[in-house]
């Protein structure tokens, strides 16, 4: 490292010093010379000494200021002619100003060196130097900002516009010189050319994004193709820095000013299309946590209407057929959309939140039918199940449908109805039925699989009686009785079918049974329920024999033509003391239902008058060994049916929760003591939630009936304010 020593220069000590204008005009034609490039014909040594004796004499003040307005002059002689150049010229021009003013000041400060360890230091000055950068910035750069920023902006623009006549060096030499050049606060490039560049480059993309005609799918790949060439052009002028600030700015004209059109156009189009990669961009792109989340809730909208646009099939004849092709569908839609956006999120919960609100609004749209068809596809699924691993995963689908479910007791009361149902035909698999169960278990909580598990403890029972009946009574026929416990099962209680008259082969092994079931099982009484039964009976007709599978009072009805000829509706009636609504129904079933007419109706009409004559159709055939009698639906379930498939409300389901909410209303009151209506209605909504969505009128009804009966009561001064009473 060299160091610079400052010698006091020979012969000063007897001479009469010149004058202070005198000196200075000798300084000041030197320095000229400097800017003229005339530097041959100067002596250094002596213009040192000039400056050294100016400033022993105490007259470096005068000398600096006379130096700093030389500088102005020059600097503005130089400026003058380079901005008033050809558009093209002027930022060159500017260059060669700038490299003419450094190597300029570079061989004055050589001069002015000891002004600027003596006066400079001692006074906190610039030095000589740093003085002139000084006076270029403010007099070149500053003085003209407007036409250099607006030059410099629009070569920028031009390289955006892949203009060939771009000259890159000489912008990343105007950016040097901009931060090389400070000031107390920070460099020239910071203050004033950043704040300029980064407002052009909004403007610039705002007009692209103003004039954006092409499709809307093509947005992500334009978007990814401007970014990928802004920074490659600013790579080649600007510092590692900057260039991210300018991505920062672009992705947020780009993105997410622009996320209006983004959420309603692109997104729609890109799930429309097809177009996921696409769509993964679109998300890539999106850095903010609110852009995304405005994504996500723009696919969840798409997917949720593509859902509500799932429309039942009506040309299907049964009701079972219709609710599995429209659960299939919905459940497809969903493992699709599922698989789609799991590689747009970033963790393992934001595409399965966006997937659930989705379905969520879809399954509760119209969520009492949806319920319906739920129950019906999983009855569907357990009764065709050949495979148990995929009936398994079919199931676990549904499932995840069912958690969405607001109405679960709607859901909650077919399933249990068509698991009845199943359990008595043995028409699924235990195993698969408990799987079931203990999965809505674990989703929902013990109390809605408590009937269910009950129904599996009475049907595992049954079996172990059946089995010792047999080993006990000789039975010359297959027959397996189920005991239930009323409180389990969904079937009304009938009080007079003890009195019903069984044919004697019935009656006997019914008798045994009993007899068995009292010895086993002492101080319990059977009730018998014949309506839930059926019985195969096999019967020769005129051309084929067939095995026939009916309800117990069908079966009845027809065991009576083994002793009778012909019957009338009044005489059957009295035969079998089976209830009237039952015993029409029955003979609607066998005598006036197409492909189940297993007797003759005289006359033959759709009612059954108690004079109508009945007897066997021999001439009756079907296409299969074994025929399957239904029982044609009676008024009331006809009703329900109905009420079922057009989204209405049973009235039990109403009764019961008209129950819930009741119960709900006097724990929370027990609990609180006082509420307000609206603190009331989110507490029970809450207690409520797993089972079905609460709505302000139905808890006004049952906070009205619970002030009645004076469970609580209104505070006097303010009829919103609730006091429980104890």
């Amino acid at each position: 490292m060299f160091k610079i020593q400052i010698r006091s220069p020979n012969g000063l000590g007897g001479k009469t010093a010149p004058s202070f204008k005198d000196s200075w005009e000798v300084l000041r034609s030197a320095m000229s010379m400097i800017y003229d490039g005339r530097v041959g014909e100067l002596s250094f040594e002596g213009l040192f000494n000039v400056v050294y004796s100016l400033t022993l004499r105490r007259q470096g003040a005068e000398l600096y200021e006379k130096i700093g307005g030389f500088f102005e002059e020059k600097v503005c002689e130089l400026r003058n002619p380079a901005i008033e150049s050809s558009t093209l010229n002027v930022l060159s021009a500017l260059l060669e100003v700038w490299d003419k003013h450094c190597e300029s000041l570079r061989l004055i400060s050589d001069i002015t060196m000891y002004l600027d360890k003596v006066y400079c230091k001692e006074n906190r000055r610039q030095l000589v130097y740093d003085m002139g950068l000084e006076k270029f910035r403010g007099l070149v750069l500053k003085a003209s900002k407007d036409d250099v920023h607006s030059l410099m902006g629009k070569q920028i623009n031009d390289a955006r516009l892949r203009s060939k006549n771009v000259d890159f060096q000489s912008l990343k030499s105007l950016i040097a010189i901009m931060e090389t050049l400070t000031d107390v606060n920070d460099t020239y490039y910071l203050t004033e050319f950043e704040p300029s560049l980064l407002e052009e480059t909004k403007a610039f993309y705002r007009n692209f994004i103003q004039n954006y005609n092409s499709e809307a799918t093509s947005y992500p790949k334009e978007v990814q193709a401007l970014l990928k060439d802004e920074q490659e052009m600013d790579a080649k002028f600007l510092n590692q820095d900057i260039v991210i600030k300018i991505r920062t700015v672009v992705e947020g004209i780009l993105v997410s000013e622009n996320m209006q059109f983004v959420g309603e156009q692109v997104i729609p189009e890109l799930l429309r299309k097809g177009m996921y990669s696409d769509l993964g961009l679109m998300f890539s792109l999106s850095r903010a946590p609110q852009e995304k989340k405005r994504l996500w809730k723009q696919c969840s909208q798409y997917i949720s209407n593509e859902g509500l646009s799932i429309a039942e099939d009506f040309s299907l004849k049964k009701r079972t057929q219709v609710a599995v092709k429209w659960v299939t569908e919905v459940i497809a839609l969903k493992k699709k959309y599922e698989t789609v956006l799991r590689d747009m999120a970033e963790d393992d919960s934001t595409d399965v939140k966006a997937v659930n609100e989705a379905f969520s609004v879809i399954l509760n749209q119209n969520g009492k039918r949806n319920a319906d068809f739920l129950a019906m596809y999983l009855d569907f699924l357990l009764r065709s199940s050949t495979a148990e691993e995929s009936t398994k995963m079919q199931m676990e689908e549904t499932i995840a449908m069912f958690k969405l479910l607001r109405e679960k007791d709607v859901f909650e009361r077919l399933y249990q109805q068509q698991l009845s149902k199943r359990l008595l035909q043995q028409r699924s698999s235990i195993k698969l039925e408990k799987y079931l169960v203990n999965r809505m278990k674990d989703e929902v909580g013990g109390s809605f699989t408590l009937k269910p598990e009950g129904m599996f403890r009475d049907i595992s029972v049954s079996q172990i009686n059946n089995s010792k009946f047999h080993q006990s009574y000789q039975i010359p026929y297959a027959y397996d009785m189920s005991v239930l416990t009323w409180t389990c099962w969904p079937f009304q209680q009938t009080s007079n079918e003890k009195d019903i008259i069984l044919p004697t082969a019935l009656e006997s092994v019914k008798l045994d049974y009993e007899n068995y079931y009292m010895k086993t099982y002492s101080g319990r009484v059977l009730t018998w329920a014949y309506h839930l039964g059926s019985l195969d009976i096999g019967f020769q007709f005129k051309k084929s024999y067939h095995v026939i599978t009916m309800p117990i009072y069908a079966a009845i009805i027809f065991m009576l033509f083994e002793d009778h000829e012909e019957l009338t509706a009044q005489e059957i009636g009295e035969l079998t003391n089976i209830p009237d609504n039952e015993l029409i129904r029955n003979l609607l079933t066998i005598a006036i239902a197409p492909k189940t007419r297993l007797l003759k109706k005289q006359p033959m009409s759709k009612k059954v008058l108690p004079s109508d004559k009945f007897r066997i159709n021999y001439s009756f055939s079907a296409p299969t060994t074994k025929v399957k009698v239904l029982a044609v639906l009676n008024k009331a379930e006809s009703e329900t049916q109905q009420s079922s498939g057009n989204g209405g409300l049973t009235s039990d389901i109403l009764g019961e929760r008209r129950q819930n909410v009741e119960a709900a209303i006097v724990r929370v009151m027990k609990s609180s003591q006082k509420l307000y209506l609206d603190q009331l209605f989110e507490k029970v909504r809450e207690a409520v939630a797993l089972r079905f969505q609460l709505d302000l009128d139905t808890l006004q009804t049952s906070v009205d009936k619970l002030v009645e009966r004076e469970y609580m009561q209104r505070d006097p001064d303010d009829s919103t304010f609730y006091h429980y009473l104890p």
